[in-house]
């Protein structure tokens, strides 16, 4: 009869206490000398979410097929020649509570249903709000089989803001071939800044929130068209929601032939001029033939 190992209490306790230190010796690896983590060490084992939450900076540069990043307090950066399609069930990056989301270039899309990038609060204070800036590359909503697309780009929550230099945003495509998802949606108190880009997919403004175009536009019932200060042209339509408001900003760059107002009115609202000049950073022009290259590289990479 084999030999049976007993251990009294106090024992067990320190055979536990052995393997809490094991546990914390092996996750002190995952830390270089700079205590700094990389996407390679940070990924969890048996899943298809990684959670960043470590309050350093990760940059994406490489191709991810179903896999997902959720990230909290951490910042994120998507640079050219990341690729990025959703775990089943998520977006293909979550930022929540004092997160910050910068896109260089790159192609995010969701999965099914669901939005490709959300970006959250989490509490109920601007004080945990997260920021978002987005230069260029691609947000694509996530095909649906049965349903309606998934969004591109979903903003929420108390001080949330994006701001968007350029890129492309489309929402995703419904069970019936047409472009249902919304290419923008923002809620709860949020706000996003448009300096450029291109919108392929209605968007959504709710609950105290706003987005807030500049260049030269005029707005007829939901539908706003005109010319970013870049070139860039937009026609897009704008549904607004629960006080939800759409702004339109003339820059002291831009010289519009109309100021920016807003019809059917008795008197059009003029933006005021001149305001503050804008830094754009390198932003890309992202006209409808970069659009769909755009495309393409998904799709091929996704073949």
């Amino acid at each position: 009869m084999p030999a049976v190992l007993r251990l009294t209490s106090s024992a067990a306790a320190a055979v536990l206490t052995l393997l809490l230190l094991s546990v914390r010796s092996v996750s002190s690896v995952l830390v270089d000398d700079n205590n700094d983590f990389t996407l390679e060490r940070s990924l969890q084992l048996n899943s298809n979410v990684t959670i960043l939450n470590d309050g350093a900076v990760h940059t994406i540069n490489e191709k991810f097929y179903k896999k997902s990043f959720h990230v909290r307090n951490t910042t994120l950066i998507l640079e050219k020649g990341g690729t990025l399609t959703a775990a089943e069930d998520w977006p293909g990056i979550r930022l929540v509570t004092s997160s910050t989301f910068n896109m260089n270039g790159g192609i995010v899309q969701g999965w099914q249903d669901t939005p490709a990038v959300e970006l959250h609060n989490g509490q109920s204070s601007d004080d945990t709000a997260s920021f978002a800036d987005i230069y260029g590359g691609a947000i694509i909503g996530g095909k649906s089989v049965d349903g309606v697309g998934g969004d591109a780009f979903y903003v929420h929550g108390f001080g949330t803001k994006a701001n968007i230099f350029g890129g492309l945003f489309m929402g995703g495509i419904g069970q019936d071939d047409n472009m249902e998802g919304l290419s923008i949606i923002v809620q709860n108190f949020a706000s996003v800044h448009i300096y450029s880009g291109s919108f392929q997919g209605e968007m959504e403004v709710g609950k105290g929130s706003n987005i807030i175009f500049y260049g030269c536009f005029l707005q007829y019932g939901a539908t706003i068209t005109g010319e970013f200060v870049d070139g860039t042209q937009l026609d897009v339509v704008v549904k607004t929601k629960n006080d939800g408001t759409v702004s339109l900003i003339a820059v002291s760059e831009q010289v519009c032939d109309t100021q920016p107002s807003m019809q059917p009115t008795g008197f059009p609202t003029i933006s005021p001029r001149p305001t503050p000049s804008v830094s754009y950073g390198e932003m890309m022009r992202t006209s409808l033939v970069s659009a769909s290259i755009l495309l393409a590289v998904l799709l091929a990479g996704l073949s």
